[in-house]
């Protein structure tokens, strides 16, 4: 099966809660960055999002296989948080390490 770079968008607070999920269950590296949104959409915003237009968000990132992409996001959708969460994939056509 092709390997899948699996991108959760969650708000920042939920980011560790929901990183360590898939790091356990999965056993593999998750990735977590900050993100500031510039945002057309605020359904998921705070009252103070809403004022400066900026979502503060975070990016977890795994590397997955496509067969456990559905489990991974069974993970996140039972994991306790504050807000919704978005997710995106995207096929990896190679990838490697340089020493």
């Amino acid at each position: 099966m092709a390997d899948i770079l699996l991108t959760f968008h969650s708000a920042a607070v939920d980011a560790s809660a929901i990183g360590d999920a898939l790091r356990v269950a999965l056993r593999t590296p998750v990735h977590i960055r900050s993100e500031a949104v510039l945002g057309l959409d605020f359904s998921d915003a705070t009252t103070a999002e809403r004022v400066t237009g900026s979502l503060n968000r975070s990016a977890i990132e795994l590397i997955v296989g496509a067969e456990t992409v559905e489990d991974a996001i069974a993970i996140v959708a039972g994991t306790k948080r504050s807000g919704p969460v978005r997710w995106q994939t995207i096929s990896i056509e190679a990838r490697g390490r340089l020493a």
